[in-house]
């Protein structure tokens, strides 16, 4: 099938050599992407900065809608199916991507203030695809889990399953530290729009850290940079933002981590996202599948992503944060942020975006490796299961 007219996001990697051939493959820059493009188009790939709904698709005739994401919150769904246009998107793609970041926010966290993740208490806030995974990874980190998920909850309860799903202030009562990961939603039973306001803040724990890695607008900026200023958050990690591409300069100064929604960009995530679009697509058309993305993810040489592991001498959380920096620098996502807050309103936008739009390739940390006989018995389990990192 050679006859299709696939508008992209410049942002999907190897989607030239996955669709072309159906077609012919235009890219453009996810934001940028306006009615006029989309009414050439057959076929739509987007990410999560391009709103899909009646505004952009007004005189489209589409015939495959996919977004190469988690999260479809940018999503018009309801519109799709009235206009009866399949939709995919790529649940789970980036998922280790995303909990690849928040070991690494914690162990970094850690190092800066002085102290050991054993013996914390950490609140998960949504158990999904990401939630879940850190579920399995925290406790290998000395971390003691507790989860909350009204959906899963209710879902467990409702077929008379057990669950390990606790309410919400308990969890932010006990918990050292909280990190979410819920869709971002405005209704239903359980809606997440601004689900961090003042009442969830006054609520968590003397000396509490909070991640967010989900959407920005899950947090009130403004409720949370008060909190922080009165010393009811003594740390705070933040990839995404309310006012996202402009994040308010006073709430990424405040911040202990800052980085501009990069979090699930590890560019194993971003491939698997095109395979499943690519696959879904194949399926919608009806032909099989001959495109795989598991040759661009093999590196260049065979110890191309090995690690070496720290000095043994040094304190538990210290050695893993510095094997972790190997295979993830996070800090260095940090300082890029940290040069945008001073310019103007438009300036910070663009350069934010551009921030994204030039990320490097970074690797989920589950594609380095480690020497097995350098690693101390001590941080086996915490080098396997918490940091994933292979031993060979």
């Amino acid at each position: 099938m050679t006859d299709l007219q696939i508008l992209a996001d410049e942002n999907i990697p190897c989607v030239d050599e996955a669709f072309e051939r159906f077609g012919t493959v235009r890219t453009k820059p996810g934001r940028t992407i306006e009615p006029v493009d989309v009414q050439a188009a057959d076929v739509l790939l987007v990410r999560s900065v391009t709103p899909v709904g009646p505004e952009l698709l007004d005189g489209a005739s589409l015939r495959f809608v996919g977004s190469a994401t988690i999260g479809t919150d940018h999503v018009d769904q309801a519109f799709l199916q009235a206009r009866e246009i399949p939709f995919a998107h790529a649940p789970g793609s980036n998922a280790d991507s995303v909990a690849d970041y928040v070991v690494a926010a914690l162990l970094l966290l850690g190092r800066r203030r002085g102290v050991s993740l054993e013996g914390r208490t950490v609140g998960i806030i949504g158990c999904g695809n990401i939630g879940g995974r850190l579920v399995r990874r925290l406790p290998a980190l000395g971390l003691t889990v507790l989860q909350h998920d009204p959906p899963r909850a209710r879902a467990a309860e409702a077929n008379g399953r057990p669950h390990d799903f606790r309410p919400l202030t308990p969890v932010l009562q006990a918990s050292d530290i909280v990190t979410l990961h819920v869709p971002l939603t405005t209704d239903g039973p359980a809606p997440t729009h601004h689900l961090v306001d003042a009442a969830f803040l006054d609520r968590l724990r003397d000396e509490a850290w909070l991640l967010n890695t989900s959407r920005g607008r899950v947090v009130s900026g403004d409720a949370l940079l008060a909190a922080r200023r009165r010393g009811a958050v003594a740390a705070m990690g933040l990839d995404v933002w309310e006012h996202e591409p402009s994040p308010a300069p006073p709430l990424v100064q405040a911040a202990d981590v800052a980085t501009p929604h990069i979090a699930g960009y590890a560019y194993d995530g971003k491939v698997r996202g095109t395979d499943m679009l690519y696959r879904a697509l194949c399926e919608q058309l009806g032909v099989e599948p001959t495109w795989t993305g598991t040759a661009t993810l093999r590196p260049a040489a065979k110890d191309a992503l090995q690690c070496t592991p720290p000095d043994p001498r040094l304190p538990t959380t210290e050695w893993r944060h510095h094997l972790a920096r190997q295979a993830y620098n996070l800090q260095a996502d940090d300082t890029a942020l940290r040069s945008i807050p001073a310019r103007p309103r438009e300036a910070r936008a663009k350069a934010f975006q551009q921030l994204r739009r030039t990320y490097r390739r970074r690797r989920e940390l589950q594609q380095h490796t480690v020497p097995p006989a350098a690693v101390p018995d001590a941080h086996r389990q915490a080098v396997e299961t918490g940091l994933t990192i292979q031993r060979r």
